[in-house]
């Protein structure tokens, strides 16, 4: 069954952590969600809130041309173990964007995609997962002012639910989701 990546855009770890929190209460395991986030002090919250441990490591850029965004080859992709309510979280240094931290399946499948620094940066990055072009763009100009991103690949079965979720846990995205359910709030 086809699934869409759906994200939501938190202003701040306050929010985020609830709305992660949610996605587990809607079936997903933290190895099903990724986040991304610019701003160290908002990962160092989420690890606080979470009582979990980061383990922060330098990171370059890639080497080799492709689509995407790039690590250096030395960081072997994720870069840090935690556990609770996100998987694995790493460091990356992204063209065009800096440092960004990042978790989940998203962003490790995003590291193993080094590029050099003529590539697509994370607009790129982005859409060689699936996320579309103009939401992309959205999303690193939310990472840019500080907010954090949380995106779940979601089957026609739950997208809705999904959608819904992060509305209700006060999305700045969502204009960019279905037409019908922006209609229906």
């Amino acid at each position: 069954m086809k699934k869409n990546i759906i994200g939501g855009v938190f202003r701040n770890q306050e929010e985020a952590v609830p709305a992660i929190e949610g996605l587990h209460d809607l079936g997903y395991t933290k190895e099903e969600i990724s986040v991304f986030a610019k701003d160290s002090d908002d990962v160092d919250g989420i690890e606080h809130a979470t009582s979990e441990d980061v383990t922060k490591q330098s990171s370059g850029r890639g080497k080799n041309a492709g689509k995407g965004f790039g690590i250096g080859a030395g960081t072997g992709g994720v870069l840090g173990g935690i556990g609770g309510i996100i998987a694995e979280i790493g460091l990356l240094t992204i063209p065009g964007v800096g440092l960004l931290a990042a978790t989940g399946p998203i962003a490790t499948a995003l590291s193993g995609a080094a590029i050099g620094a003529g590539g697509g940066g994370l607009v790129g990055a982005l859409t060689g997962a699936g996320i579309p072009e103009e939401h992309a763009k959205e999303y690193e100009k939310y990472l840019d002012n500080g907010n954090i991103i949380v995106l779940v690949e979601a089957d026609a079965t739950r997208e809705e639910t999904v959608y819904n979720h992060f509305t209700r846990a006060n999305s700045l995205n969502t204009h960019t989701y279905p037409e019908y359910l922006q209609t229906r709030r």
